[in-house]
């Protein structure tokens, strides 16, 4: 239940949501079939702050930096993301959850190419929230711009043939990011260049997603400069891809884990050669290139 409303300050343990000390604030349309209840529950505090939002944005620039203040945002809610501004998470240690389950998650549609969530501020939480192309090329959904970010629950999706994002999220330039428990989904025709892009970033882990669809360069990329620390663990990655359909493709030498992860391809190509590592250490990784037969242990050479 919601404790102790009225001051404005959490104690939300509820569903999955944290107990915190900070301030929690609500997202939702004046259009909500419960908005007399939701406005009675989130009265403006006793220093003012309204408490009620009907954009996740302008609930960000409510908040305090480092306060633990927490954004829920209604079943159902929905907005459009059609400009880089949009959605600019630029105060630390925000974290934004969305209620709900299934299809009646909140959702983010990106209607405008150069519609990206930006994730600006340090120590930044992201979670269950649908996250829809409704156009084709959105050339970043989410923008990792800020060391310590954790992207929990969300599903990237499209909305028709022909909406797709080209890269879904963008790691570059910072460290210790959380990428878990996500659905990435695509188009089996191309488009979506890939899911997860890693640049120059030390201390990421991705675990336990499923990636789904034709992803031209690859589901999980790393280019640009190596980092160190990467974790990629248990998850399943299907890549629709007949040309060039790589599951991981780590151009540069990352160092870290890659484990337990089981991998398919529709390229006619050697499982070996699906699943690139960088310089990663592989633990039972199973990579199958074509349907009716069982994967292959990657890399073939085995520890002694």
């Amino acid at each position: 239940m919601f404790l102790n409303q009225n001051s404005g300050y959490g104690q939300a343990q509820i569903g999955g949501i944290p107990f915190t000390t900070g301030k929690v604030f609500l997202v939702a349309d004046s259009n909500n079939s419960n908005i007399n209840n939701i406005d009675y529950l989130f009265k403006p505090d006793e220093e003012g702050v309204q408490r009620r939002y009907s954009t996740i944005d302008a609930a960000v620039g409510a908040c305090t930096a480092n306060n633990g203040d927490i954004i829920l945002v209604a079943p159902g809610h929905a907005e459009d993301i059609d400009a880089a501004t949009d959605l600019v998470v630029d105060v630390a240690g925000v974290q934004i959850i969305g209620l709900g389950s299934g299809n009646l998650r909140p959702t983010l549609t990106f209607t405008g190419t150069a519609g990206s969530i930006e994730l600006d501020a340090a120590n930044v939480a992201l979670k269950n929230i649908i996250l829809k192309s409704s156009i084709t090329a959105v050339v970043v959904g989410v923008n990792v711009d800020a060391d310590g970010i954790v992207l929990e629950d969300l599903e990237f999706t499209f909305d028709a043939t022909g909406d797709d994002f080209i890269t879904m999220v963008d790691v570059d330039g910072v460290n210790n990011i959380t990428i878990k428990n996500c659905k990435f989904i695509a188009e089996d025709t191309a488009g979506c260049d890939e899911a997860i892009r890693l640049d120059d970033c030390d201390d990421v882990t991705i675990e336990g997603n499923v990636i789904y669809g034709d992803f031209t360069d690859g589901a999980i990329i790393g280019e640009g400069a190596a980092g160190k620390n990467l974790q990629i663990l248990r998850n399943s990655i299907y890549n629709s891809d007949t040309t060039a359909g790589f599951v991981v493709d780590l151009n540069v030498a990352f160092t870290g884990i890659l484990a337990h992860n089981s991998c398919g391809t529709l390229f006619a190509t050697a499982p070996e050669t699906a699943l690139d590592p960088g310089s990663l250490l592989s633990i039972e990784n199973y990579v199958c290139n074509a349907v009716d037969e069982s994967g292959a242990l990657v890399p073939t050479t085995v520890s002694t």
